[in-house]
Order: C-alpha cells, then sequence, then structure tokens
C-alpha cells in the first residue's frame, strides 16, 4: 500500500481505518453473539414445549427476523459511521495541517530573507514548540544579518582611512608637498595596518567557525608573560609608562605558545592605548587549582559601565572620542584564541578614571584536540 505524501491525507486515512478495524471488530463479535444470546433468551422465555429446544418453529423463525434485522442495522451503522468519521477525521486533518502550513510558508519566507516572519503552532503543543523553534531561528539569522551588515560597513570604514592616506601621500609626492622617502615610509606603515586588519579578520573568522588550527604544546606561562613583558616594554618607555610583571606561580599549560602570546600582546596594546603618559601596567601570572591565569591590569581610563559589555565587540573603541591605534579587533581576537584554549577572557572596572583589568583563565588539564 503507498500512503499519500500530504499529512492531512494520511490522518484521514489513519482515521478511517482506526474506525473500521473497530467497526468490524465490533460487528463480528455483536453479529456471532447476539442471535446466540437472544436465542437462549428467546428459548427460556417461550412456551413450556418449547423450552430448552431454542430451535423450535417460533423460536427459529423470531431468531432469523432479528438476525435479518441486526444485518440491516448494522450495515446501515456501519454507512453513517464512515461519513461522521471521515468527516471528523477530516476536520481533525485540517486542525493540525493548518499549523504545519503555517510554520512552512513562515519558514519559506525566511529562506528568502524576510527575518520579521513569525509562525505559530496554535493550540498543539508538539507544533507550538517548533513554531518556536522556526522564530527563534528567524531572530538569530535576523542578528546575524545584523552583525553581517555591520561588519562590512566597518571593514568599509576601517580600510578606507589608510586606502585614503596611501592616496594621499603619493599625490602629495607627485605634487612635491612629500619626498618619496616620506610617501614610502607612509605608504608601509598603512599598508602594514591594513594586512594587520586582514590578518585579525582572518583570526576571528576562524574562531566564530571553531576551525582555528592550534599547535599544542607545554607553555611556560610564567616564561611567556616575562618575554612577552620584554619585548613590549620600550613602547612603555617611550611614555614614561611602567610594565611590570608579577609571577605568583609558574602554570604550564597544553595551548598554542604564538597565539597565546598574541592575546597577551593585544592585552598590553589595549592597555598602553589606554593609560596616560607616566600609566603603568602590571601582568600577573597566578594559578587557582587546575585553572591558570594571567592577568593584566592598568591605571588608565577605566570602563564605563555602558561599555563594559561591548568591550569585546568587533571595532569597538568606548564613547571616548580619542582613536586608538589598532585595528580595533585586538580584544576581539584575544577572546576568540582564549575560546578556542577552552579558557575565557572576561574584563572589569571600577568605573571611568579608575583603571581596568583583564583577566585570561585557561584550564590545565589535557584538551580533547589540537583543532577547535
Amino acid at each position: 500500500m503507498t500512503w499519500p505524501r500530504k499529512l492531512s491525507s494520511r490522518l484521514l486515512m489513519a482515521n478511517l481505518a482506526v474506525l473500521a478495524a473497530g467497526t468490524l471488530a465490533f460487528a463480528v463479535t455483536f453479529r456471532l453473539l447476539a442471535p446466540e444470546i437472544f436465542g437462549r433468551r428467546v428459548g427460556a422465555g417461550g412456551p413450556p414445549a418449547d423450552r430448552g429446544q431454542g430451535n423450535g418453529p417460533g423460536s427459529a423463525g423470531l431468531i432469523e427476523t432479528f438476525n435479518d434485522s441486526v444485518d440491516i442495522a448494522l450495515l446501515v451503522s456501519l454507512g453513517v459511521g464512515i461519513i461522521v468519521a471521515a468527516v471528523i477525521a477530516w476536520l481533525v486533518a485540517q486542525w493540525l495541517a493548518d499549523p504545519i502550513a503555517e510554520i512552512r510558508t513562515t519558514t519559506r519566507a525566511i529562506a528568502d530573507g524576510n527575518y520579521n516572519e513569525r509562525a505559530s503552532g496554535g493550540d498543539v503543543e508538539e507544533l507550538d514548540a517548533l513554531a518556536h523553534d522556526v522564530n527563534q531561528l528567524a531572530e538569530t539569522l535576523a542578528h546575524t544579518e545584523q552583525k553581517r551588515a555591520r561588519l562590512i560597513s566597518d571593514v568599509t570604514h576601517e580600510l578606507r582611512t589608510p586606502l585614503a592616506s596611501i592616496d594621499g601621500f603619493v599625490e602629495g609626492a607627485v605634487d612635491g608637498v612629500f619626498t618619496n622617502e616620506e610617501m614610502y615610509e607612509a605608504v608601509t606603515d598603512e599598508t602594514a595596518r591594513m594586512v594587520r586588519l586582514v590578518e585579525d579578520l582572518s583570526v576571528l573568522s576562524k574562531t566564530s567557525e571553531g576551525a582555528l588550527a592550534l599547535e599544542r604544546t607545554p607553555v611556560h606561562l610564567d616564561d611567556l608573560a616575562r618575554s612577552t613583558v620584554a619585548r613590549l616594554r620600550p613602547r612603555f618607555t617611550d611614555r614614561d609608562a611602567t610594565l611590570t610583571e608579577v609571577v605568583e606561580a609558574a602554570p604550564v599549560v597544553l595551548g598554542d605558545e604564538g597565539r597565546l602570546d598574541q592575546v597577551l600582546t593585544n592585552l598590553l596594546t589595549n592597555a598602553l592605548g589606554h593609560i596616560e603618559d607616566g600609566g603603568s601596567v602590571t601582568v600577573t601570572v597566578d594559578q587557582d587549582g587546575d585553572t591558570a591565569s594571567i592577568t593584566v591590569t592598568d591605571d588608565g581610563r577605566g570602563i564605563g559601565l555602558d561599555d563594559i559589555d561591548h568591550v569585546f565587540d568587533r571595532f569597538f573603541r568606548g564613547t571616548d572620542s580619542q582613536r586608538r591605534s589598532g585595528t580595533g579587533l585586538g580584544l576581539s581576537v584575544a577572546r576568540g584564541i582564549a575560546r578556542a584554549h577552552g579558557g575565557t577572557l572576561t574584563a572589569t572596572s571600577p568605573g571611568p578614571d579608575q583603571g581596568a583589568t583583564f583577566r585570561l583563565d585557561i584550564p590545565m588539564g589535557a584538551p580533547g584536540s589540537s583543532r577547535t
């Protein structure tokens, strides 16, 4: 037997099949038992000469008449029952199929990019749950589309600035305003900035997709902190700022040393962009149970309550008007790498002009895979 593809048709056939099976069972049982019971009752209640015989002439005619009546009644009842059941089954099928059709229509609209469409499952619990999942999917897709559009806008804006600068220096060199050496230096700097932007976007994309390849080896976080601080200290010295490392423990984690160095470098670069000349930044390496941590604390501008939840957003630069150096992706990249290691990166601040603290926590247990 080939079942129809439409749900409403299947529900109708299923209900009719149940009705037919139940009616057939009832008819057969009734047809077998009713005449026998009726015959016994008639025989037991007839004239004395016929008692106990149940098959006398009077009883036989009465029983035959009764059987004919039963057959006619069963046929009529079966016909009426099928008609009534078919109507009810059709109504039930439509009652279930209509919300499904609405969910299907909404899903098609969402697939076409109309993320404001919403589905309803009616008063059927399972269909209502399905509609809720479809609506949640629409909200997620709408949010993703907004992020995609914002990312394109941000990247366009970030690339426009160095390209405009390169164009200006080239035109200036042609007009004799800048020397070739000045032009080459400016073009080199702006090109390097665009390369960093592209590299950061690549890392962000891979961490978002869970496709960032990590070359895991045992990493001594105290040594990592010392080497990174030593490498970046001249940049702090140029601004009369103090950069200090404090080693409370010497934890070893299984991670990608280059990527972890990138996290710490981004955190220190971010801190340098927020402190005043003569400020201070402290890097602390510690361990709490099976969790290793690196904390970067500065005494700079701090983070406002409105900004604390957005400091890791792409291209977020805070509410202050001063533009910081870099691509605007450093903290986003740092958090992505932390998560790729199974760790977390969090930010806290007492408030504006009261400094900020960024804490990297990494589990010391062996990871399940070298690719996250």
